[in-house]
């Protein structure tokens, strides 16, 4: 017969556990989800790029429920960002000044879900990035 204050303890480590796993699974749906940013370049690149011309771009995005959040490695001038429904309506336009700031905050919350896509322009570069709101 096991012991009533091992039972006890069993029942406890069982119900933090459980309350762990539904708080880790939750959290999760807190989290920005990365979007894939690309040269938009109306000429596609050859079936197989050597490693030499894989180019690294200084511009990253995410997007979580209330915010799309464009970060710049480095200083690239003014950069145009413009956001873009699914119906090529323009729902965001800003002019970020690189030299002064490398990060652009977006509020997103007031968007609707579907499908999206971000343009960001600067000098003769222009990259694009899609993305769902759910």
């Amino acid at each position: 017969m096991i012991n009533n204050s091992l039972m006890k303890y069993i029942n406890l480590l069982i119900s933090k556990t459980g309350l762990i796993t539904c708080l880790f699974f939750i959290s999760l749906s807190g989290f920005a989800t990365d979007i894939i940013i690309k040269k938009d370049d109306p000429v596609p690149p050859p079936d197989r790029v050597p490693l030499t011309m894989i180019q690294e771009l200084p511009v990253t995005a995410s997007i979580d429920e209330v915010n799309l959040a464009i970060y710049f490695e480095e200083s690239v001038g003014d950069a145009i960002i413009t956001v873009y429904d699914a119906d090529n309506n323009v729902v965001y336009q800003e002019t970020v000044d690189t030299d002064s700031s490398l990060e652009a905050d977006i509020s997103s919350s007031g968007w609707s879900s579907g499908s999206y896509y971000v343009t960001i322009s600067y000098g003769t570069t222009k990259l694009i990035g899609d993305f769902e709101m759910e």
